[in-house]
């Protein structure tokens, strides 16, 4: 998850079509991009076939996914951050245009204080969907989830998902390279967290 390679690149045919062939050894995210910038974010076990429908020229981009389980709910959970991604670009594009404005420092710290609600909401947004899919790898992707600059769910506020999903994941993928990852991180965070604990006890 800490690094992009390039599989392939295909060219559509005249009907805007395209078929591409890959056999994964195991579960793992992959990133489907147009030549425009547009991407899909998907998530293949071993064996699946997937469908994707897009138009790229209709804006703001979207798609439709089939044939993949976890791909299906990285979408929904993308679709429902969505909203909260175009009220944060509202609070941007109003910040921007009052810059030169006296009041521009005290509309900076509302905005704050909206922006705040945002990321609460989609904290929210992502515990209630890895609780929902704590069997799946997409649980991955939405615990690392970034909102803006900021991480939704942070290891310091959130350990017990952390801890809930690398239990559920490491019985069912337990030699994927993405959920010993998060398993490592999990182990090195209660690594820290005991020797917090141990300074404070002697001092």
């Amino acid at each position: 998850m800490d690094s992009i390679h390039d599989l392939d690149s295909i060219a559509l045919d005249e009907k805007g079509l395209f078929r591409f062939t890959f056999n994964p050894s195991d579960a793992g995210f992959y990133v489907l991009k147009s030549s425009t910038g547009e991407y899909i974010l998907l998530l293949l076990e071993i064996n699946e076939e997937v469908n994707v429908f897009a138009d790229l020229k209709k804006q703001p981009f979207n798609y439709k996914v089939y044939g993949s389980p976890g791909s299906i709910l990285l979408k929904e959970f993308y679709d429902n951050t969505l909203i909260n991604l175009l009220k944060a670009d509202s609070l941007r594009s109003v910040l921007m245009a009052n810059r030169e404005s006296p009041s521009f420092y005290k509309l900076s710290l509302s905005f704050d204080s909206l922006f705040q609600e945002l990321v609460d909401d989609q904290k929210i947004i992502g515990k209630i969907f890895i609780r929902q899919n704590l069997n799946s790898m997409a649980s991955l992707i939405v615990l690392n989830y970034k909102f803006g600059m900021m991480p939704v769910l942070r290891a310091e506020d959130d350990f017990p998902v952390f801890l809930k999903l690398d239990s559920a994941l490491s019985i069912r993928y337990p030699a994927n390279k993405h959920v010993v990852f998060h398993h490592t991180r999990v182990i090195e965070h209660q690594r820290q967290e005991r020797e917090k604990q141990s300074l404070k006890r002697s001092n």
